[in-house]
Parts: structure tokens; sequence; C-alpha cells
């Protein structure tokens, strides 16, 4: 999988690196002057939407697996061993992500601004090139687990399944027996919570119905207990899920690239710039810092403070997480506030291109509680999930994560659009106006901020309700042995 989606990333930002190169595929340049912008030809737009789904197509593969991956590698190793090096993974995994952010938004940003977009989408599609063949030339050293089952697919079989069997009538109390569990593997029961799923697993005394004809289990039939308790681990953690999904939205909604466009970006000399586009990098250095020092220096330091063996839960982190949220819309609010009100007494405030006599580093506070809010909340959300969910469920882990961003994108974008078209009626400028100093950029800040905060308050509740003790129960084995078997999926 990992391999496969990396090809497609591959593809995908050289057809991104073709747009640049050949003018065919490239439409006219927008900033000559006395000259209109032209639209993109049907040829030029396809190419463009393919590299994009190509990337968005590889990262949904290479992003989800990765550290199910990587798990994968240290599988047959002993548990202390294994406990130990699976949360140095979990570190040095964010710490690689912030460098490459950190590289992304430095050295391409400064070569596509300052030397041109062929050599930035180039040098893009060389290192993905170097890292598809490094990985294919690794591939023979690799650990390699045997595929399994798609993991959505077996949660809909148990969603379709328990729908066929509606009808049935659960037992009173509950015998291995009468559920079906995968061979070779002990027998157990389900659990009492979303009892209705447990008709998924109950086995049913007509034959034909259950099998495919030749003795092999339909598992559009009927499903192990094993995918019953991963269906309800799954929905146990998506209230959760959705109370993060306000962080991921205000971490995607600054537009602190276009305020910095309109800042004094000279930073320690006259003749250094900070690009625009590289404004996130207070956040991905905060961020990348956090990560790597929190488990090795930061957690020990609180424990002799404390005197407490855990210092943190998962969902304290992960709240603090949507908190510092808050506070980075908090600020952002006030230092746009600042930058509309020097705007307007600079007479600027009809000119969108026009540079302020404020320096660009007004914007660092509001990225680097951004960082750290990033570092509380994915990264807890991450552990949380692998603390929550079954060890066969890693790469759905991730891939929740990577799904509430995606649905943030969008809610964003929904919010922006709404926002415009309320706020932009009767000739009034919208608030967020092509031209930040004729709109309200604080305005949006501080409602994200509002929005923020009452996702706090959904957040609380939804910890509340949440029992940890619910997730990788032990399960009740039948009969006269009264034995705990945990399980683990």
């Amino acid at each position: 999988m990992v391999t496969l989606t990396l090809f497609s990333c591959t593809t995908g930002t050289f057809m991104l690196f073709l747009t640049s190169l050949i003018p065919k595929l490239t439409p006219p340049d927008c900033s000559l002057s006395n000259q209109g912008c032209t639209s993109p030809s049907p040829l030029q737009l396809f190419v463009l939407c393919a590299s994009l789904g190509f990337m968005s197509l590889g990262a949904s593969g290479v992003r989800p697996c990765c550290l199910a991956f990587a798990e994968d590698q240290i599988a047959h190793w002993d548990e202390t061993q294994k406990d130990r090096a699976l949360r140095g993974l979990f570190s040095w995994y964010y710490v690689s992500v912030g460098f490459a952010q950190i590289v992304a938004v430095t050295i391409l940003v400064y070569f596509q601004d300052q030397v041109g977009w062929k050599v930035g989408f180039g040098i893009s599609a060389a290192v993905m090139l170097s890292i598809t063949l490094v990985n294919l030339a690794a591939s023979p050293f690799y650990v390699k687990m045997k595929p399994q089952r798609s993991i959505w697919i077996s949660l809909l079989q148990v969603v379709v399944v328990s729908l066929k069997n509606r009808h049935l009538v659960l037992p009173k109390t509950y015998q291995s027996a009468q559920f079906h569990n995968a061979s070779g593997l002990r027998e157990l029961v389900p659990s009492e919570k979303m009892r209705f799923l447990n008709k998924a697993c109950i086995l049913r005394y007509h034959a034909t119905n259950v099998s495919d004809g030749a003795g092999r289990t339909n598992s559009w039939n009927i499903c192990t207990v094993e995918q019953v308790e991963n269906l309800k681990s799954a929905l146990s953690v998506i209230p959760m899920w959705s109370a993060m999904i306000m962080t991921f939205l205000i971490q995607s909604s600054s537009f602190g690239v276009l305020q910095a466009a309109t800042m004094d970006r000279r930073v320690g000399t006259k003749k250094f710039q900070l690009p625009a586009g590289s404004i996130s990098i207070f956040e991905i250095i905060t961020f990348t810092i956090w990560s790597g020092c929190y488990d090795w220096y930061i957690v020990p330091f609180l424990r002799r403070i404390t005197g407490r063996q855990q210092v943190l839960t998962l969902k304290q982190r992960m709240g603090i997480g949507v908190s510092l949220s808050i506070a980075s819309m908090l600020v952002a609010s006030a230092v746009e506030t600042y930058r509309r009100k020097v705007a307007v007494k600079g007479g600027l405030q009809h000119d969108a291109k026009g540079t302020l006599e404020m320096s660009v580093l007004w914007l660092a506070p509001q990225y680097v509680i951004i960082g750290l809010a990033g570092a509380f909340s994915s990264i807890g959300q991450i552990e949380f999930y692998y603390a929550a969910l079954p060890k066969s469920m890693g790469s759905f882990v991730l891939a929740l994560l990577f799904f509430g961003a995606g649905v943030a994108s969008i809610i964003a974008t929904l919010v922006i659009k709404a926002i415009n078209l309320i706020t932009g009626r009767n000739g009034m400028a919208p608030w967020l106006s092509n031209n930040l100093n004729e709109g309200h950029y604080n305005y949006y800040y501080f409602l994200l901020a509002v929005l923020g905060a009452i996702d706090l308050i959904y957040f609380i509740a939804c910890s509340y309700v949440f029992d940890e003790r619910t997730q990788n129960m032990s399960l009740e084995t039948s009969g006269d042995a009264k034995e705990m078997v945990e399980f683990q999926g």
C-alpha cells in the first residue's frame, strides 16, 4: 500500500511540475501590465486537477499507513522493548513531519518566491522520486505482515449484517456457542454496549444463510465477535473525534500569508525579507520542538514538580489543544485589529498592495500558540485513538485524524462562503474582502474563538461521557470457567 501510494504522489508532483514547464499546460500570466486574465483551457484544468488528485490519493494511503507499517517492524519484539520503541516511534514521527514542513515553508517557498515555480515544483518532484526509489530499494529488508481484510469493509459488514438480523432476538444470557468467533481464536462473547450490533455475530440455525455453499463463512451474512467489537470501539470514539474537528478548522483558517504580504517582512537585516508564504514557520518550529521534547524532557520535569507518574491524561492534552486554539484566535483578532488600525492611520485603507510600517513578527505569537495547540491536540488524538482502539485498527487511527482535517477544511470553506454572503449584503465590504484593509478579518477570528469556546464545552461533555474502561475491554467467556479474556482485535 505504501509503495503504491508513493508512486501516486510521485506521479502527481511530476504532473504539477509539468504545468509550470510546458507552455501549453500553463495559463497566461495575469500579472502582466495591460493584459487581462485569460481563463485556463480544459486541458490545463484537467492536468492540474489530475495532479492534485494523484497527490491526494497518494497522501490518503501514505499518511494513515506509515505509522501502522512502522509498528509492524517491531511487532516481533518483547512487550517491554516494544512499548519503549513505540513511544520513540511516535516522537520521531512527529519530529520528522515537523522537519518536512519546515523545509517546505522555508527552502521550497524561497525557491518558488525568488527563482520561480519551475524550480520549486521541480525540487518537489525530484524529492518524491528519490523517496519512492529509496523505498523500493529498502523493500526487501522490511518486515511484511500478511495482508488482512480491509478494516472499512469489515466495519461495513457489521452494519449490513446487523440490519439483516434486526428481527432476531438476542438471548438474555450470553453463551459463546451462540456467537460466531474466528477459527483458531479463543471463544468470546460480545460486550453489552450497543447491543443491537451483537445481532451481526449471533449464530443462526440456517446454514444456507451463513455459508457460501463451499463450507466457508460468508462475512456478509455473519460477522465475528471481533468485527462487532471493532465497530463498537470505532463508534465510541466518534464523539471525541467530532469535538476535535474545530481545532483543525481553526488551525487551517488563518489568513496569515495575506496579512504578512501587507507588512514589513524584513527580519534582522534590511537585505533579508521573510517570504509571506513562510510565515507559518513559527507554528511548525513550535510544533516540532515541543513534539521532540515533550516525552524526553517536559514530562520528566513535570513529574518531578508534581510527584505524579501520569502528569496529563490524553483527554487533558486534547482539551489543552482546544483551549490553545481558542487563545490563538483571540490573539489573531487583536493583532489584526491593530494591523488594520495602522493601515487606516497610514492612509492605506483602499490600497491592498501597500506595505505597512508594522513588523511581520507581530504575527509570530498567534502562530506559536497554534503550533502548541497542534502539538497537544493532534498528538493527543493519535495516542488517544491508539489507546482506545484495538491494535488491529492501527491504520484506522491516522485515517480518523486526517479525515477530521478534511472535514474541517470543507466546513471552513462553507463558513467563509456564509460569512461573506451575510456580511457583504447591501453593497457592504464583506468581512473577508480581497482587500484586508477594507475587510474585518479580526471579526472573523473572534467568531472562530467563540465557536471554539462552544466546542470546548462540547469536548468537556464528550470527555465526561467517554469511559476508557469500555475500550479494548475484557470480554467474558461462557461456560464453567469465568475467565476474563482481553479483547485486542
